[in-house]
């Protein structure tokens, strides 16, 4: 099988050749805010010339690459994090060609060592920490840390996101689910299944697919029983039937249709399951039914070496969430009013050394 080429990435990107680079370019700024940094690198690969500015954007690209690896060679250097998607499919890209990454995604095996990653991440202080929770019976903790990018101007923010779940589901029908399947590749095409459940999948998405049919899996009927068993087979099929209208699947092809029982297993499943609850209103009922809970920063907080979990403080209507590395107003929506805010902050004032 062929490497991916600009020839790929035309048909990829629903281009024609004719139309040349920039439209090329044009395309994949649309279609995703990474994927120039990959027709940039494919296209210094091949030789074409570049300008100036574009190779300025190719190098900051790639040092955004490094830098979450080194990231990453940091963290599992001293905590047993596993990484998700990012790191593991650019390591299935030739040589010269940059795999497009928005952030980096780490899974923890519970509090502890998610807090412990946590606090080596925040030695480089970043600007922002926000926390949210979900799941019941078992909460599970989402830590996302922001850094200033090379360029705040023009490149997106540096981004490392935490969690002791390895997917978080829909919501409704898909359940969390906790640790992903040992195999590499496999883990990767599930994790990419998954994204379905955010976001319509788009074509780096085809891409990153073309890259993993390049890799013998280890069994197909493994994929097709990690499929089942995460409730993905209709997201995964979904998503192999999308890459092959773009891009050869390789190793992959033959996978979609073998995909069919599964899906209509799974799709079964969730017309059967009762119907979905309606809009969770009130802190409590979320944490009671697991429904999504988003942690408005109120505080970043030092000493709490000793801490290696969260705790939920309720008080009236509301909650905080206190954690190993900031404290934090619990909400079900987007909307915070002033009086909500103001009551939170008095709260943890009134807590005093109980949220040391």
């Amino acid at each position: 099988m062929r490497e991916m080429d600009l020839a790929m990435l035309y048909d990829a990107l629903g281009v024609c050749p004719e139309q040349g680079p920039g439209r090329l370019y044009f395309a994949a700024r649309k279609a995703h805010y990474t994927l120039p940094y990959l027709v940039l690198s494919a296209l210094d690969r091949e030789g074409f010339p570049m300008s100036e500015a574009a190779r300025e954007e190719l190098a900051r690209a790639w040092r955004r690459a490094r830098h979450y690896e080194d990231v990453l060679a940091r963290v599992t250097g001293q905590v047993p994090v596993r990484v998700i998607k990012g790191p593991l499919l650019a390591r299935t890209y030739p040589e010269g060609l940059l795999r497009p990454t928005g952030d980096l995604d780490l899974v923890a095996d519970g509090e502890a060592d998610l807090w412990r990653t946590v606090r080596l991440l925040a030695e480089d202080t970043p600007q922002y920490v926000g926390v949210s929770v979900l799941g019941a019976p078992v909460r599970h903790v989402v830590v996302t840390l922001t850094w200033q990018p090379e360029d705040p101007l023009l490149d997106p923010e540096l981004r490392v996101e935490v969690a002791t779940a390895a997917l978080v589901g829909d919501d409704t029908t898909v359940p969390v689910r906790r640790a992903m399947p040992a195999d590499p590749l496999t883990a990767c095409l599930l994790a990419l299944a998954e994204e379905r459940f955010q976001r319509p999948f788009h074509p780096r998405d085809a891409v990153d697919i073309h890259m993993l049919g390049k890799a013998e899996l280890p069994s197909p009927d493994g994929v097709l029983f990690a499929a089942a068993a995460y409730h993905l087979a209709p997201e995964l099929r979904e998503l192999l039937d999308y890459a092959a209208q773009r891009v050869p699947l390789g190793h992959l092809d033959g996978l979609g249709p073998a995909l069919e029982p599964g899906e209509r297993k799974e799709l079964a499943r969730r017309a059967a399951l009762p119907a979905p609850r309606g809009p969770v209103t009130g802190v409590r009922a979320a944490l009671a039914t697991g429904a999504p809970l988003y942690g408005m920063p109120l505080r970043r907080v030092d000493g709490r070496a000793h801490w290696d979990r969260s705790c939920v403080h309720h008080y009236g209507d509301g909650a905080l969430l206190l954690t190993p590395v900031g404290d934090y107003l619990l909400v079900a929506g987007e909307a915070v009013t002033q009086e909500q805010y103001d009551t939170a902050l008095r709260e943890l004032d009134a807590l005093g050394e109980e949220a040391s």
